[in-house]
C-alpha cells in the first residue's frame, strides 16, 4: 500500500496504537481479571480461620467479573467489525477543529480502517474517528427532504378509491 503524502506510514500509527495500549496498561486504575485472581488468593491465605471467606459469594464475584470482560469484548469485536464493514461505503464526517469544535460535513467513501481500542476510519487520505460519522450512505440534504413530503401529497392514499374510466 503506497503512503499519502503527508500522513505518516501505515507502520507509524500501529506502533502509535500499541505505545497507547502499553500506556493506558502502565497508567490504568482498572482491576483486571488477574488483579481479581490474586486478591482472591490473599484472602484465602490470610482468611480467619475460625470466621473463613463464603466460597459461593467468591464465585459470585469471578462470574460477574468474567461477565463484564465477555461483553468488553463482544464490544470491541463489534466496534472493530463495525468500522472494518464501513470501508468502500460513502459517509459524511462532521469535520471537527482541534479544540473539537465543529467546522463542517465532509462527503467521502471510506478507504481503510486503523484497528485499535478506538478505530478510526481513513477517507481521502485523512484519519477520523468512528463518533465523527453522522451518516451512511446517501443522505437527501434538508430541501430535497422537504420537497418530497410536499410532493407525497399529491400522490393517492392506498385506501382512496379511483374512479373508474372505462
Amino acid at each position: 500500500m503506497a503512503a499519502v503524502e503527508g500522513l505518516p506510514s501505515q507502520d507509524f500509527l500501529i506502533q502509535k496504537e500499541i505505545q497507547k495500549k502499553q500506556e493506558s496498561k502502565k497508567n490504568s486504575t482498572e482491576l483486571t481479571i488477574n488483579d481479581f485472581y490474586k486478591l482472591m488468593a490473599a484472602q484465602l491465605q490470610y482468611q480467619d480461620m475460625n470466621n473463613p471467606a463464603d466460597t459461593s459469594e467468591m464465585m459470585a464475584t469471578m462470574i460477574q467479573s468474567q461477565m463484564i470482560q465477555a461483553i468488553t469484548n463482544m464490544s470491541y469485536t463489534n466496534t472493530t467489525s463495525y468500522a472494518a464493514s464501513l470501508v468502500g461505503k460513502q459517509v459524511t464526517i462532521a469535520e471537527v477543529d482541534m479544540d473539537g469544535k465543529y467546522t463542517g460535513d465532509k462527503k467521502g467513501v471510506i478507504s481503510g480502517v486503523v484497528l485499535g481500542d478506538n478505530p478510526l476510519v481513513i477517507m481521502d487520505g485523512k484519519s477520523y474517528s468512528l463518533s465523527q460519522i453522522v451518516a451512511v450512505g446517501e443522505v437527501p440534504e434538508k430541501d430535497d427532504a422537504s420537497n418530497n413530503d410536499n410532493n407525497n401529497d399529491n400522490e393517492q392514499k392506498p385506501d382512496e378509491q379511483q374512479p373508474d374510466n372505462k
